[in-house]
C-alpha cells in the first residue's frame, strides 16, 4: 500500500502523483502484481483522479504498470529481460567512460567521486540517525545514483544516465530486494574499488570489476527464481 509522500516545493499535482507512485513501485511499497485503484491513490495523495490517471499512463509506458482491459490496473511484475537489457546498455557505456577516465579524468569530477564514496563509507560505518535496514538502503541508493551520474557527467552524458535510470526500473526493483546491510556494504566496497581503479589508472581492471558490480544482482535474482 502506498504511503503519503512529501510534496516537493512548487511541485504540481501531475508530477507529484507520478513521482509518488513511481517511488512506491521502485521501493516495493507497491508490490509486483498489486491492484491499483485510482480512488485509493487519489485519497492517499490528496489529489483528484486526473493526475493519478496521467501518472498511471506514464508509468505504463515505462513498463511499471500493466493495464488489463475490463479487469484493472496492476503493478507490473519484475521483467528480467528488460532488467538485463538496461544493465547491458549501462555496462557498455560506463565501461567505455571508465576506460577513458583512466587516461584522463577531470580533477573536479574525481573530487566529487571521492566525496560521494566518503559519504557512503560514513553511511555504512556509522549509520547515524537510521532506524532500520530499509532507511540504510534508501540512503545508499541515492548515493549510488549520484556516484554513477558523476561518471556519466564527466563525459557530458548526464541525460544519457537519466535515460538509463528510467529504462532500468525493473533492474532497480531487483536491487531493492537486496536491502540487507551486508549487501549495501558490498556495494560500497565495490564503489571504493572503482574509485581506486581511476586513481591508479588500472584500465585492465575496469571490465571485470564493473561487470561484477552491475550484473551480480541479476545473477542473484535468477538463482532465487530457480
Amino acid at each position: 500500500m502506498l504511503k503519503t509522500v512529501l510534496r516537493l516545493p512548487g511541485e504540481n499535482n501531475s508530477h507529484y502523483s507520478y513521482r509518488a507512485i513511481k517511488e512506491g513501485i521502485l521501493s516495493l511499497e507497491l508490490h509486483p502484481g498489486e491492484l491499483l485503484r485510482v480512488g485509493e491513490l487519489s485519497e492517499t495523495l490528496k489529489v483528484s483522479s486526473t493526475p493519478i490517471k496521467n501518472a498511471l499512463w506514464k508509468l505504463q509506458q515505462e513498463h511499471l504498470i500493466e493495464l488489463i482491459p475490463q479487469v484493472g490496473t496492476y503493478v507490473s511484475k519484475i521483467n528480467l529481460e528488460l532488467a538485463e537489457e538496461a544493465a547491458s546498455m549501462w555496462f557498455d557505456l560506463e565501461k567505455k567512460f571508465l576506460e577513458m577516465a583512466c587516461s584522463h579524468f577531470p580533477a573536479d569530477y574525481l573530487q566529487q567521486l571521492k566525496t560521494n564514496v566518503h559519504l557512503q563509507n560514513i553511511l555504512v560505518n556509522q549509520k547515524s540517525g537510521l532506524r532500520n535496514e530499509k532507511e540504510l538502503a534508501n540512503r545508499f541508493f541515492e548515493l549510488d545514483d549520484q556516484f554513477h551520474m558523476i561518471i556519466f557527467c564527466s563525459h557530458e552524458r548526464k541525460n544519457t544516465w537519466k535515460a538509463i535510470s528510467q529504462m532500468a526500473s525493473n533492474y532497480h526493483r531487483i536491487i531493492t530486494l537486496n536491502q540487507s546491510e551486508d549487501y549495501v556494504k558490498r556495494m560500497v566496497a565495490e564503489h571504493n574499488d572503482i574509485l581506486s581503479i581511476l586513481e591508479n589508472k588500472e584500465v585492465e581492471r575496469v571490465e571485470p570489476v564493473l561487470r561484477n558490480h552491475i550484473f551480480k544482482p541479476i545473477e542473484n535474482w535468477r538463482k532465487l527464481q530457480g
